[in-house]
């Protein structure tokens, strides 16, 4: 593929802001923003709890923003606070039982919003898609450590 960077630009900048908007629209209706989803996914994929740490880090943000949103989402009963069974004085977050079932229904709304959005695409495409940003994130960690 050879077109001018200003063609694939206005692309993918058009296509991000297609995607950032449903996925804002379908989580509005939760309460959620894209930064309290990934947290809730980091939280329900760790199986015997996370620490808020660990969510900063990966999210790339500061440990107080976990800290307040830990505490929301612990108010909605989705989260709570778990005893860290190798470190009595640390505490983990964990995903509640309610918790569960809210995680899956937002998925399945996502998912739906998500199917119309990239009908026509095959399950090839996606991969190799996710290929393609997975490597942009990648080489990008390698440009900021060379300097």
């Amino acid at each position: 593929m050879n077109l001018p960077t200003y063609v694939t630009g206005t692309v993918q900048m058009k296509a991000h802001r297609l995607l950032r908007e449903h996925t804002y629209n379908v989580l509005n209706e939760y309460d959620l923003t894209p930064t309290y989803w990934s947290m809730l996914g980091i939280i329900a994929e760790a199986r015997d709890g996370v620490r808020q740490a660990d969510i900063a880090y990966t999210l790339h943000v500061k440990a107080p923003l976990i800290t307040t949103m830990a505490r929301q989402l612990q108010e909605r009963d989705i989260v709570q606070s778990v005893q860290n069974q190798f470190d009595a004085r640390a505490k983990l977050l964990a995903i509640t039982p309610s918790g569960k079932k809210f995680v899956k229904t937002v998925e399945a709304s996502l998912y739906q919003m998500l199917y119309k959005l990239l009908a026509g695409l095959t399950e090839h495409d996606l991969e190799a898609y996710y290929k393609v940003l997975q490597t942009i994130i990648s080489n990008d960690a390698s440009l900021r450590k060379q300097g």
